[in-house]
């Protein structure tokens, strides 16, 4: 997914800015104009904000065009046929998203595609977030997200189940379900038995009936075949025997209305441990839901406001805190620590989704040395064959490397900021001179 155009809307006013579809280098911004940046190039692949609209290249070479009006609905559209792909890019809660049907949250985006020697505050906010769980009892907490999950799967189960399935419809196929677990039970016990001998047998008549044609006559190798046979025979019989117990139990949980023989175990512990005076609702949902409560109760008692797909997409993080071993937003000092930073987030960003996401380096190469740099420019160049990075700096050494490239076509250098905006478009900089609110000013020095 590569970014082509970025532009914002105002009342007045329409800025824009392209990116090369490849390396872009962009100088001539402080930190906080960078951060600015950052947040609108994230913001732009996420559920954005009305006059922010962007043109994206995905790897299939088709181009959306994500627009996001001032006073109407975001809409996406396939630039190719005209046709409108919103409801593909829009997610359960209704917004539309791309990076959200990546499968990466909109919270998270900025701190997914950038990467800097210094945290932004979100990335800090995270940090103590991560540091705060990683202090508490590891097998408590994920034995708590475990038991959390577990539960809420099996809810959705039964609701599902329930929408097709007559109140205790289940109980007339108690019996039958009972049996048949048993009979595939009893299938793997004999299949666990036999295996090691059966095994063993077959190999040991196969040697003997080789060792007989060898020396005595090839027909006196028959009986030890047809032995050898007939073992393979009785293993493949017992195999056969538990795929045919377990397409019977299959079926009878069909029947009964039922995904597996642990919902049926779910139900009749309900009702054991069921206070009388409880109305019993389909499938059992009702009380399911009490334990699905109690377990959401026990998860935030215990982490807090911290959302259950939060802490699990974290966990290699959190459980790297409770070692001591996570480095977390501290400030990046050790060059060959920020090389390997780099490596891993060009890796990150290009690898771990199903669609590359543009990588934002927002001036890491401060500590570098020239060998170092070097190193991250090969990797850089590299990543940008399968992927989108946008390099922030004045640092000269990337700046000329920049230049470089762009006399070939590889790379486009953007200088913004003040200093610099006799290089900006007329009509970048005639919006620029008609900004007056901070934050306005902050956009015009970074458009500038």
């Amino acid at each position: 997914m590569r970014i082509d155009r970025l532009e914002v809307a105002t009342s007045t006013d329409t800025m824009e800015m392209r990116l090369h579809p490849r390396i872009t280098v962009v100088t001539g911004l402080g930190q906080p104009e960078r951060e600015a940046l950052t947040a609108e190039l994230a913001s732009s692949l996420g559920s954005g904000r009305p006059g922010l609209s962007t043109d994206l290249l995905e790897e299939s070479g088709r181009i959306l065009l994500v627009q996001r009006p001032l006073d109407g609905p975001p809409c996406v559209i396939d630039a190719l046929n005209g046709d409108d792909v919103t409801d593909a890019f829009t997610l359960t809660n209704g917004i539309v998203s791309i990076a959200g049907t990546l499968g990466v949250r909109h919270n998270e985006l900025r701190s997914f595609v950038r990467l800097g020697a210094l945290n932004t505050k979100n990335e800090q906010r995270r940090d103590e977030l991560i540091r705060r769980l990683g202090r508490l009892d590891q097998d408590r907490l994920w034995s708590a997200a475990l038991t959390l999950a577990e539960v809420e799967v099996e809810v959705a189960k039964q609701k599902h189940a329930s929408d097709d399935v007559p109140s205790e419809s289940h109980e007339a196929f108690v019996d039958a379900i009972e049996d048949c677990h048993l009979e595939v039970q009893r299938a793997n016990e004999r299949i666990e038995n036999t295996r090691a001998s059966l095994t063993a047998s077959s190999a040991t008549l196969a040697v003997l009936a080789f060792l007989s044609a060898l020396l005595l006559h090839p027909l006196a190798a028959i009986p030890f075949l047809l032995l050898s046979v007939g073992c393979a025979g009785v293993s493949f019989y017992n195999y056969q025997q538990l795929e045919l117990a377990t397409q019977a139990e299959v079926a009878v949980l069909n029947a009964a209305g039922l995904e597996s023989y642990l919902s049926l175990q779910v139900i009749q512990v309900e009702k054991l441990t069921a206070r009388p005076e409880m109305t019993i609702s389909v499938g059992g949902v009702l009380k399911l839901e009490e334990i699905q409560s109690f377990a959401r109760q026990c998860w935030q008692e215990l982490v807090g406001v911290v959302p259950l797909e939060w802490a699990v997409s974290h966990r290699r993080e959190i459980e790297a805190a409770a070692s001591g071993s996570y480095r977390g937003a501290a400030a990046i000092t050790d060059p060959a620590e920020m090389v390997d930073r780099i490596h891993h987030h060009l890796g990150r960003v290009g690898t771990q989704l199903k669609e590359s996401l543009p990588a934002v380096l927002d001036d890491p190469f401060a500590i570098l040395d020239d060998f170092d740099v070097a190193v991250v420019l090969s990797m850089v160049t590299d990543h940008a064959h399968t992927g989108q990075i946008v390099l922030m700096t004045d640092d000269p050494r990337v700046v000329g490397w920049g230049y470089q490239l762009q006399e070939r076509f590889s790379a486009a250098v953007l200088v913004l900021g003040d200093a610099h905006a006799r290089t900006a478009p007329p009509i970048i900089q005639d919006a620029v001179g008609s900004q007056s609110d901070p934050s306005s000013q902050i956009a015009a020095r970074i458009w500038s």
